[in-house]
């Protein structure tokens, strides 16, 4: 189950347009309950399809995350790409427990955030009520890097 803690999204920014096909995920967003696609042969994926990017069926139904799951890259933004972006932020790869990955942010202090941080979902929510995922650490992670689950660490090393 996700959690319906909610952060505010800063006037001004722009959000996305709902498709037909990506209109159920928007609206479990909304509610605070993150989902995801799953094809008749099991394959989870995202972004929403309307058929399964494996095997192409369109036997596609939605199910609930619990909405953990580890960074898997990410990168540190410093220069905002439009109005309402408030810098730095971080933007990555989140791998879900459930075997699928979404692209979001992770809120909080992006000096502590690593390849393998262990992260939950949370909503953050604009004037318009419009609900979008945001990811933050776990509140038992640990302080040392998890090793990520290609055997690589990327990022820059001092020199």
């Amino acid at each position: 189950m996700t959690s319906l803690a909610r952060m505010a999204i800063p006037s001004g920014r722009e959000m996305p347009t709902p498709s037909p096909v990506s209109a159920p995920f928007w609206t479990a967003a909304r509610d605070g309950r993150l989902v995801r696609q799953v094809c008749g042969d099991a394959h989870s994926y995202f972004p929403p399809q309307a058929a399964c990017p494996v095997c192409l069926s369109e036997d596609v139904l939605w199910h609930e995350s619990d909405g953990r799951g580890a960074v898997y890259s990410y990168t540190v933004v410093h220069r905002p790409p439009a109005p309402g972006f408030e810098t730095p932020y971080v933007v990555a790869i989140v791998d879900l427990d459930e075997g699928w990955s979404i692209l979001s942010n992770v809120s909080g202090d992006p000096a502590g955030v690593h390849i393998g941080l262990r992260v939950e979902v949370r909503w953050a929510t604009a004037e318009d009520g419009f609900t979008i995922p945001v990811f933050t650490p776990e509140p038992s992670e640990p302080s040392e890097p998890a090793e990520p689950r290609n055997g690589h660490r990327s990022g820059s090393a001092a020199s």
